[in-house]
């Protein structure tokens, strides 16, 4: 055991570039005390956590006993990928710095699902592949798909699980064309776009919201109750002067988003780099749920 402390010590402190005095100086000790723990010493148990500090590795790593990934339970896996990215999220100020650490650890997720013999970094690829407009990753089973996707100044990812009852849900739904009507006109869209503009409170008339959305009234009127009825504007009575009066405020809506950037690439479809093959053995929609 006091061997493989020394053999440990040594070889970090190698890899570190540290001379025996230079790590003996970081950990309060002199060079010899450093040659002698790697000549078979062991090093004071109050000295460890510092000599693990400076080698950047673990107190169990010193001992060899350091588990392996495959020691970890998913629940450990977990734990640990939370508190790393709570940390990342308190330490970074950055918040653009922050989002690009969250697409690494996605396109890692994705490329350790397949198997890849080394992660591969995401960088790399898009330097690599610049000359494509679009670089997508994805992992296509049938279990289901994550998506991500990197367009200059566009870039997302998603991830749907797949199941025959979702599938069933979404080709039994018999509101998507009323919706789709809403986005599809212009004065729906413009309508749609003032409620998600900002999240002020403010109770509108239908006057007043015709007028700043800069449709008719009538129009507005038409579009309303769909508005409504998706949970876009909430609708509610005020009296005045004996006289009851409808007023509107906006509801945000973080799905809106979403939905329209998934439109936006179907609308620009790019010449595109995929990371990633697909191994999905069955269709996407059954046609027996139409």
């Amino acid at each position: 055991m006091e061997l493989k402390i020394g053999e440990i010590i040594s070889k970090y402190r190698k890899i570190k570039g540290y001379t025996q005095e230079r790590l003996g100086e970081l950990v309060g000790v002199s060079g010899q005390a450093v040659s002698k723990w790697e000549k078979g010493g062991i090093p004071d148990t109050c000295l460890l956590p510092s000599i693990a500090k400076e080698l950047g590795v673990s107190i169990d790593m010193l001992f060899g006993t350091e588990r392996k990934i495959s020691d970890y339970s998913k629940e450990e896996i977990l734990d640990n990928l939370f508190d790393y990215c709570l940390n990342k999220a308190y330490c970074n100020n950055k918040n653009d710095e922050f989002f690009e650490f969250l697409f690494e650890t996605v396109f890692t997720l994705q490329a350790g699902y397949f198997g890849s013999e080394c992660r591969p970094i995401l960088k790399d690829v898009i330097e690599k592949h610049r000359s494509n407009e679009q670089i997508t990753s994805q992992v296509i089973n049938d279990g289901g798909t994550t998506y991500l996707s990197l367009i200059a100044d566009f870039p997302f990812y998603c991830a749907v699980a797949d199941t025959p009852e979702i599938s069933r849900k979404l080709l039994s739904e018999k509101n998507f064309g009323e919706f789709f009507s809403l986005l599809g006109s212009e004065d729906g869209l413009k309508t749609v776009i003032f409620t998600q503009s900002t999240t002020e409170t403010n109770q509108y008339t239908a006057e007043m919201m015709a007028k700043k959305i800069g449709i008719s009234l009538e129009r507005f009127l038409e579009i309303q109750p769909l508005l409504v009825k998706y949970g876009l504007l909430h609708e509610s009575s005020l009296t005045l002067d004996d006289s009851v009066i409808k007023v509107y405020h906006k509801w945000s809506n973080p799905e809106i988003r979403p939905l329209l950037m998934m439109a936006y690439q179907f609308i620009n479809a790019r010449q595109c780099y995929y990371n990633f093959t697909c191994n999905r053995t069955k269709p996407y929609f059954d046609s027996c749920y139409l």
